[in-house]
């Protein structure tokens, strides 16, 4: 990974983190790969997208709005996620260089959802200093459950992979998500190299052991 002397590139370089990730039900992907990318909130509302049947739980009343700009990634699967979830649901590997020195990418040293950072705190935590916060020494690649906040989106070539929590998943939507990408407009941005699949690990990001999807949506 070269770090073109920007201080979080070194600071993932120092601590070997290739990638990041986000975590979304199976039945999404098709519009993320066809609309070029991860939308925040905000940006789903202007593209007519519908909001996912179980959304993100935000703790505080309001908060879903004061961050609805930003989609939240994590350096490591957020498992606590799974618990609350019975349907389908994929892990997106990203690149962790482009996601986390983008412009205006914010760091939470927690689940956002706990409150120990109001919206307000949260958007002013950018920067190496808050990067580094979120980890507990300053070599180590573990991060628990801090999240990543990226403004807008998440463009489609940071993907570098999909893991899909259950091989029947896997075939289901696999073929359609290729249908997508092959329906996106000509100017959609893909990863030069193939994007992985598999049910994990796929670039180290796997899905617990105990989790069982039990709600398959089809349209």
């Amino acid at each position: 990974m070269s770090n073109g002397g920007h201080p979080i590139a070194e600071s993932l370089q120092r601590r070997r983190v290739g990638y990041v990730c986000h975590m979304t039900p199976c039945d999404r992907l098709p519009s993320i790969i066809q609309s070029g990318g991860i939308f925040s909130r905000t940006r789903r509302a202007e593209h007519l997208i519908a909001e996912p049947n179980e959304p993100h739980y935000w703790g505080t009343p309001g908060k879903a709005e004061d961050l609805a700009d930003y989609v939240v990634c994590g350096f490591m699967a957020p498992w606590w996620m799974c618990k609350g979830h019975t349907e389908e649901l994929a892990i997106i590997v990203l690149d962790a260089k482009a996601v986390c020195c983008g412009e205006g990418v914010l760091f939470c040293p927690t689940n956002s959802a706990r409150n120990d950072y109001a919206a307000g705190e949260i958007k002013k935590r950018s920067g190496i200093e808050f990067f580094d916060a979120c980890f507990p020494n300053l070599d180590t690649y573990q991060a628990g459950d801090s999240e990543i906040f990226v403004p807008g989106l998440v463009p489609a070539h940071h993907i570098r992979g999909i893991v899909f929590c259950d091989q029947q998943a896997l075939d289901h939507w696999l073929p359609i998500v290729q249908a997508a990408a092959t329906a996106a407009p000509q100017e959609t941005q893909y990863p030069e190299e193939p994007i992985k699949v598999g049910t994990g690990p796929v670039l180290r990001f796997r899905f617990p052991g105990d989790f069982a999807a039990t709600t398959r949506i089809r349209p």
